[in-house]
């Protein structure tokens, strides 16, 4: 599952389809960000963080659309590390808004469907993981115990969002697969229908 320090991928093929669905992804989580920070300010400094998270965002996936645009390998360390950087800075948001209710804890589902539809189901689940603990301690300790079930229904729904996008990477991986096996027997399908096999003496 890992290799040298750095979870495995499926392939560099699904590599390269997840770079631009998590850069998406955090195009949306940017623009709706900033617009959030403005639209609903809090006080000063919850304002300043939520605008310094947001902009180190901005600046970083530039710089992985920069690299996917000037179609350059893909990184797996930077693909993971920008991930993390998603999860974390949501968190950050969450806990500079006061905690629990907090509106950032929707920027969750973007992120966790982009990564649920680009690694493996094993570094999906780590990552989930990492989102529930993360949301969930901040709740416990942010949440009055009347806030229990709303609490426990948001995570349900943290957890049921990777697994529907990972049900669709799986489908997807599938339907690639056999894209490129058909592939593989076309020209041998041609070959016996245009009668160019070689005939036994």
């Amino acid at each position: 599952m890992f290799r040298n320090g750095v979870p495995r991928v499926e392939s560099d093929d699904d590599l390269a389809h997840g770079q631009s669905v998590i850069i998406a992804a955090r195009w949306i989580l940017v623009v709706a960000g900033l617009v959030l920070a403005i639209w609903n300010p809090g006080g000063l400094v919850e304002l300043q963080v939520a605008i310094v998270v947001i902009l180190g965002l901005a600046l970083g996936n530039f710089a992985l659309h920069t690299q996917v645009l000037g179609k350059g390998p893909s990184m797996a360390r930077v693909v993971y590390a920008a991930s993390v950087a998603d999860l974390a800075a949501i968190s950050l948001l969450i806990i500079s808004g006061g905690g629990f209710p907090a509106a950032p804890y929707v920027f969750y589902l973007p992120a966790l469907l982009a990564i649920s539809v680009t690694f493996r189901t094993e570094v999906m689940a780590l990552y989930t993981a990492a989102a529930l603990g993360a949301y969930g301690l901040i709740a416990v300790v942010t949440a009055s115990g009347g806030d229990l079930l709303t609490v426990l229904i948001e995570l349900l729904v943290l957890a049921a969002v990777p697994v529907c996008g990972n049900v669709y990477w799986r489908l997807e991986r599938d339907r690639r697969s056999r894209a490129g096996q058909q592939t593989e027997v076309d020209p041998l399908t041609s070959q016996a229908a245009e009668g160019s096999w070689p005939r036994p003496a």
